[in-house]
């Protein structure tokens, strides 16, 4: 299956949990009470070796950026393109999340290649 990489912006937010289906959960709750949905599949909960992890989606200059900004926080939550991203009202601090905003990055679009006859 052929992967390209295809240019996105990315919703990314940071939170303290003790693991990361507590950060799932946190996510689904803020989600659930505003009245939307998220596919988890286009969520990327991310606790351990954050600036590798981070590059997979963007350049040094916004990792580095996003490691700052994420502060004392132990974990990221980067959202690719979907109906929760499109939600401009998107309230997450009373869950404990917070929005650091949107940003240009890079997914990878994993193509069957059966869907490009």
């Amino acid at each position: 299956m052929p992967q390209d990489k295809s240019r996105a912006i990315l919703m990314v937010l940071a939170g303290t949990f003790d693991s990361q289906p507590y950060a799932f959960a946190a996510l689904l709750s803020a989600v659930q009470a505003q009245g939307l949905s998220v596919d988890l599949g286009d969520v990327d909960v991310i606790r351990e070796a954050p600036h590798v992890r981070l590059a997979h989606y963007f350049r040094p200059g916004i990792v580095g950026r996003l490691q700052n900004m994420q502060g004392e926080d132990n974990t990221l939550i980067v959202v690719r393109p979907s109906v929760l991203q499109a939600e401009r009202l998107f309230r997450s601090e009373k869950n404990g999340l917070r929005l650091l905003g949107m940003f240009a990055g890079e997914i990878i679009d994993a193509r069957d290649p059966d869907d490009l006859l």
